[in-house]
């Protein structure tokens, strides 16, 4: 029959959990189980079938799913009793999960007798009849967990497939953190979150899930598993955490932060100043540069030229070097990798240095034939770029302005091309250098016109005579005195040197004799061709010779310049003598000169003459021992002067005005005092020739007396023409002054 609740029977409530199993066991009348069948209940115990629920010990397997419960929960029990599993007039019974310990038990009639320490928790609700066991359990406790099952009036007869599980619900442990590996940006890193279920029993099958957060928000994972695998794909510090959670269980606490601070390489790099062009002089300090970078671990840098490091650390140390002229760039590195920054551009300034200067691709000393070309060639490394000169001593050959090179060409080597050439360059830093090359130029002797030469010498007798003769020639030559008649002087000689180039023989005669004037001959032989001979003259002393190549040009319409070449002074110095006529019997004396002494040609101007006019020019020479002849008359034409007149208004009577392409007779007249008619000037064709009994009357005459073709008589300044010039009225009327 039904048990009646009393006022102490338990309260029964709907259990949110579920058991497994239960193990089902007889008590016999009077043994000592510590759980029993009250005394009120024993005759009922001895004349019917009685239930036991026992757990602890199973045998045989659940029939239902578990039941899940929480501590302190109340949990509801309920599966079927297999068909036949009661047997014919027989009891069933249940075990207890503390061993053989009764839970409760029911009798075949239905009436329910909870046992021990769980009569007060129990409440029944099951009906044998339909072979239901269903009750709940409160007040559930973790040593409650186990399977409960069911007994066919005792604990060796359980019942197959007839039970269910209690699963007492636990709190996972707070999880432990790890990492696979030290996180890298850009790879791959596995976080593991660590919890232990607290669930009992064991068996329980339940599996444990991960919620993972970042920096306090929820990330969403693929697998909810213990471990959380990704690819590190920021470069900022992160924190980390994770807590499990049993499924149909409990969540456990988070787990402490887990503070990933990813590694990286560089990236981010910037220079400071930010400037990307510097100007450094060789051997003044590198500009200071300062390379910053963003990494994890910290970096080392170096700087690279061309792919070589010459610095370490993040500023740029050291001293400019020419050779790191270009591209500097700041590499920094660590474990991860290393990066470039951006480029540098460096200009490492220095001193110019002739690198190489050759004549005709050698150094040092060059020996070349006469009339070889020859080319000189500088090369210069230097930053900036070089001035650079080539030099022939102090003579500036070329010059080549912001370069590298220069280069000169000598066509045709001569011989007094020979000496110190030299390339000179300079680039303003620090003080111009320069490297010499020697140049010597074979050649054959000949007279050196760098000197006085003098072939004739005057003497008295008794008397004493130096002959020389200065000759280029290299290599020095030898020199042989000859005479073609007998003479009782040592012709031996001697010779010195002027240059590298330039030597002089000398021949000291000493009382002369009648037999010693006349000529001695001077060969000279330096092996480079042929020979060569001079002949120099001995003779008495006497007057000079007659100058010679007399010349005489107009400079403007009141002078006239003069110039002649001095010849040999008979042995004592010499004055020249100008004169000038206009009829050639009065003659005046214009200047003197003396001698020079070189052969040269001698200038006089002869001044304050008139316009227009042919002039008688010649020159005499004169020593202490007489005068030489006359030079042969040489005619000169002073200009005319033009007087320019407008309307009574006289401009620069002396300015000499050319007009072109007008008839040269326009506009002529007769002057007042000019006895001449228009035909008779017509005649000498406007020269301003003045007319005398002795002189030319034509025009063939006076181009044969003078020496000068008329058409070399400058006629231009006699042209008539309407003519402006700057600073000039126009010109009505022209009034030639003859």
């Amino acid at each position: 029959m039904q048990k009646t609740d009393s006022p102490g029977d338990p309260k029964f409530t709907q259990p949110d959990g579920r058991f497994r199993g239960l193990v089902v066991e007889w008590l016999p009348e009077g043994r000592k189980s510590g759980i029993g069948p009250t005394s009120h209940t024993t005759d009922m115990l001895y004349s019917a079938a009685i239930i036991s629920v026992i757990a602890g010990v199973v045998s045989g397997a659940p029939s239902a799913s578990p039941v899940l419960s929480a501590v302190s929960d109340t949990a509801r029990f309920s599966w079927e009793i297999p068909q036949g599993g009661l047997g014919p007039g027989s009891s069933f019974y249940t075990v207890s999960p503390a061993g053989n310990t009764s839970v409760f038990i029911v009798t075949s009639t239905g009436i329910f007798l909870p046992t021990g320490s769980y009569t007060d928790r129990l409440v029944y609700q099951g009906d044998i009849a339909a072979r239901n066991v269903t009750f709940t359990l409160s007040n559930i406790q973790t040593s409650d967990a186990g399977t409960y099952t069911c007994g066919n009036g005792g604990s060796a007869t359980v019942i197959q497939n007839c039970g269910q599980k209690l699963v007492v619900l636990g709190k996972p442990t707070t999880p432990g953190f790890t990492v696979s590996t030290t996180p890298v940006y850009n790879q791959q890193v596995t976080l593991t979150c660590s919890s232990i279920s607290t669930t009992v029993p064991t068996d329980h099958g339940l599996t444990l899930t991960y919620t993972w957060q970042r920096d306090n928000a929820t990330i969403t994972v693929t697998s909810p598993g213990s471990s959380y695998i990704f690819t590190v794909s920021s470069r900022d510090s992160h924190s980390y955490r994770c807590r499990a959670r049993e499924s149909q269980g409990l969540e456990s606490e988070w787990s402490q932060g887990y503070n990933m601070e990813p590694q990286y390489g560089p990236y981010q790099i910037s220079l400071t100043p930010s400037t990307s062009s510097y100007t450094v002089t060789e051997h003044q300090a590198l500009p200071s540069i300062t390379c910053s970078v963003l990494c994890r671990p910290g970096c080392s840098y170096r700087w690279l030229h061309n792919g070589t490091a010459f610095s370490n650390g993040a500023m740029l140390q050291g001293q400019a070097d020419r050779s790191k002229t270009g591209s500097c760039r700041c590499q920094p590195s660590n474990t991860h990798g290393s990066s470039d920054s951006v480029t540098v551009s460096v200009d490492f300034q220095y001193l110019a240095n002739v690198s190489m200067f050759t004549a005709n691709s050698g150094s040092g000393s060059m020996t070349v034939n006469e009339s070889d070309p020859v080319t000189l060639r500088c090369q210069i490394d230097s930053n900036p770029r070089s001035v650079i000169r080539l030099l022939n001593g102090t003579e500036e050959l070329t010059r080549a302005d912001n370069s590298l090179t220069a280069e000169y060409r000598l066509e045709s080597a001569d011989c007094r091309q020979r000496g110190n050439y030299s390339c000179t360059a300079t680039n303003n830093i620090g003080a111009p250098v320069s490297q010499w090359v020697e140049l010597l130029v074979k050649c054959s002797p000949r007279l050196d016109e760098t000197l006085p030469q003098q072939l004739k010498y005057a003497s008295r007798l008794g008397g004493n005579v130096d002959l020389s003769v200065s000759v280029l020639a290299y290599p020095l030559p030898t020199f042989t005195w000859s005479r073609t008649t007998s003479t009782n002087q040592d012709l031996t000689g001697s010779s010195s040197p002027v240059s590298d180039i330039s030597v002089t023989a000398r021949l000291h005669l000493t009382n002369l004799q009648q037999q010693d004037f006349g000529d001695y001959r001077l060969t000279v032989d330096n092996s480079e061709g042929r020979s060569v001979a001079y002949t120099l003259s001995i003779v008495s002393e006497g007057p000079p010779s007659t100058p010679t190549n007399v010349s005489v040009y107009p400079e403007g319409p009141f002078s006239l310049r003069v110039s002649w070449k001095e010849e040999f002074n008979g042995g004592a110095t010499q004055t020249f003598t100008v004169e000038y006529s206009t009829d050639e019997e009065d003659w005046k004396t214009a200047e003197s000169h003396e001698e020079t002494g070189r052969g040269n040609y001698l200038t006089s101007v002869i001044r304050d003459l008139s316009s227009c006019t042919v002039y008688y020019v010649r020159v005499v020479a004169s020593n202490k021992f007489g005068n030489s002849s006359y030079t042969e008359h040489v005619t000169g034409l002073t200009e005319k002067r033009v007087e320019q007149i407008r309307t009574g208004i006289q401009v620069n009577q002396t300015e000499q005005t050319h007009f072109e392409g007008v008839n040269p007779y326009s506009g002529l007249q007769d002057r007042v005092d000019d006895k001449q008619t228009y035909t008779e000037l017509k005649k000498y064709e406007n020269t301003g020739f003045i007319h005398s009994k002795d002189s030319a009357n034509t025009y063939e005459e006076l181009n044969r007396t003078s020496g000068q073709p008329y058409e070399q008589v400058k006629l231009d300044t006699y042209v008539n023409a309407d003519y402006t010039s700057k600073g000039m009225i126009k010109v009505e009327t022209i009034i030639l002054h003859m």
